[in-house]
């Protein structure tokens, strides 16, 4: 029942028209009216279809990976300013957290505080839609004081507010010269603004986590710079020129399946050394097994390597796959190498040669494929010379020597080891222990640490589990037997000073000399003392002398007591 126009026609001459030619003329009306309003149908829904598409391409431009606040906000204006068909166009986002403003008008990308913003909306409309929080149209304002336009001459207005879950992020401004905006537009607009304001909130949400992903990668870099982190030898820590060179080694031998003898003192981490190893080469899918040859009997040793047969000896009910044919593909290390016994260097001289082995009471032979990778903390070498250990076997698995040196030998590695220990009991222990105090790291670094790396690690986690209050290690955390290192760095300073007055001739040599030799004597009695746990029996056998003359010497001296005095 719309009328959508009027058909009319009008004659010179007086007519009168018969009821056939007003049929035929109402007909004509109703089959243009027809076409007529299809056509408008059929341009409303070709209307639509474009502003989808613009809306469209919008959000999937909006929604890409990647997409930067100001390529968001561009995105916004120049699809609005298309689907109203506008003639122009502001839009705006606002970080309240940060007060920064990102603004696009006509194209123009400004970015400043929130104060251009608005100075720049004032009292118009959008001020309007931001404080009602809803769309706002508006025509013919250029009268209205209380409303001026944002732009003269544009009448035809329309603002919406941008919100992501009731927080505000800004607002878009579309005006026109001419013409309203149609419930189409406004719907897909609406569309527009909320998918734009979310896509806002999720970029600086980006921004965020790639900051600090950027300072926590940068961290990271601080850490391995200052503790001399060598990628891809897990827990290795080392910047000095011995562990620098060891990486090297390791680097250059893992690709091939070359014996390798690793030696070192108890603690230097012999073991993480040939895990690094594994890890490195071409087997590193394959099993690992570590063989504590100090650990398992002459007898019993055999039988775990080679495996044996039911009925081999008494015990032998079943048949047992050995731990060489157990490892096929993948690495064995034998640790303390040196405890073997000479018959079983034999054996395991004649497996090396032939590469296969037989178990006992068994006389197949069964091919061995492993890499093998020897330790020990004894000299090798001069077991050979004393005839305990074979010649031939030493020359065999020694192709590759490698040598961890003693943590005194590489004083520059000790506080990197004593802060990575450190953070790793904070963790475990629950703790927020900063660091070291500077007369701690001096004990730590002058420190002999006969037991290397692990005594070095069993320390930290002692003195993290008794630590109290506090954010610093002190000397007073120390165990007794280190904190006479202090002494010895005393003594050190008490020469120095007297060896600037050697030229003035100032000094009583006699005197001097003497005092400082009785705290020489001083210090080595309380060390052994300490080791000893205040036991004069064991610190005597420490220190090579009677019982009764270590007593004689406690008289002339005076002698730190240890914290645990248990004396006998």
């Amino acid at each position: 029942d719309e009328v959508i126009g009027i058909i009319a026609a009008w004659f010179k001459e007086e007519t009168k028209f018969f009821p056939e030619e007003i049929n035929l003329f109402v007909t004509y009306a109703n089959t243009l009216s027809i076409i007529i309003y299809n056509s408008r149908l059929f341009e409303a829904n070709a209307e639509k279809i474009r502003q989808l598409m613009i809306l469209q391409e919008a959000v999937s431009d909006m929604n890409s990976s990647n997409v930067l606040d100001n390529h968001i906000i561009e995105i916004l204006a120049r699809s609005a300013i298309k689907i109203a068909r506008a003639d122009r166009v502001l839009a705006c986002f606002l970080d309240m957290e940060k007060n920064r403003c990102l603004m696009n008008e006509g194209g123009s990308v400004s970015i400043g505080d929130r104060s251009i913003w608005e100075e720049r909306i004032g009292p118009t409309i959008i001020r309007q839609a931001i404080d009602g929080g809803a769309v706002v149209t508006g025509r013919g304002s250029n009268g209205n004081p209380f409303c001026p336009p944002v732009y003269p001459g544009y009448p035809s207005e329309i603002a919406l507010p941008l919100k992501v879950k009731d927080r505000f992020r800004g607002a878009l401004y579309l005006a026109k010269e001419a013409g309203s905006y149609s419930q189409d537009q406004i719907h897909v607009l609406d569309i527009l603004v909320k998918n734009a304001s979310t896509s806002y909130d999720n970029a600086i949400m980006q921004s965020i986590l790639s900051l600090e992903a950027k300072s926590l990668k940068t961290e990271v870099e601080k850490l391995k710079e200052r503790e001399g982190i060598l990628l891809g030898f897990h827990n290795i820590l080392g910047k000095s020129k011995k562990m620098q060179s060891l990486f090297h080694v390791i680097k250059e031998v893992a690709g091939h399946n070359t014996n390798i003898l690793i030696q070192g003192e108890s603690g230097t981490g012999k073991e993480l050394i040939a895990r690094a190893i594994h890890r490195q080469g071409n087997r590193s899918n394959r099993s690992f097994v570590d063989i504590n040859c100090a650990a398992i009997p002459g007898t019993l040793l055999e039988s775990e390597l080679f495996g044996y047969e039911a009925g081999a000896f008494t015990d032998a009910r079943k048949r047992k796959i050995g731990l060489l044919e157990h490892a096929t593909g993948g690495t064995i290390l034998l640790d303390e190498i040196g405890e073997m016994n000479i018959h079983i260097q034999a054996k395991f001289l004649r497996m090396l040669e032939d590469g296969y082995i037989r178990r006992l009471g068994g006389n197949d032979t069964i091919p061995i494929d492993v890499r093998f990778i020897f330790s020990s903390n004894r000299d090798l070498g001069r077991m050979v010379s004393e005839g305990t250990f074979r010649e031939d076997l030493y020359y065999r698995i020694s192709v590759v020597p490698i040598t961890i040196p003693p943590l005194r030998e590489r004083t520059e590695d000790i506080l990197i080891l004593a802060h990575y220990y450190l953070e790793e009991f904070n963790g475990k222990f629950k703790k927020k222990v900063k660091g070291f105090q500077a007369d701690t790291e001096r004990i730590l670094t002058a420190y002999q640490w006969p037991g290397n790396v692990r005594e070095l690690k069993n320390i930290i986690e002692r003195i993290m589990i008794l630590h109290g209050e506090g954010d610093m290690i002190s000397v007073e955390s120390l165990p007794t037997e280190m904190r006479s290192t202090a002494n010895h760095e005393k003594c050190r300073i008490q020469i120095g000073a007297v060896v600037p007055r050697l030229t003035s001739g100032g000094i009583d040599f006699a005197q001097v000399t003497e005092r400082i030799a009785n705290d020489v004597k001083r210090q080595i009695i309380d060390s052994a003392l300490a080791m000893s746990r205040g036991n004069k029996t064991e610190a005597a056998r420490r220190l090579g002398i009677s019982r009764f003359k270590l007593i004689r010497e406690l008289k002339k001296i005076v002698v730190h007591p240890p914290e645990t005095a248990e004396r006998h």
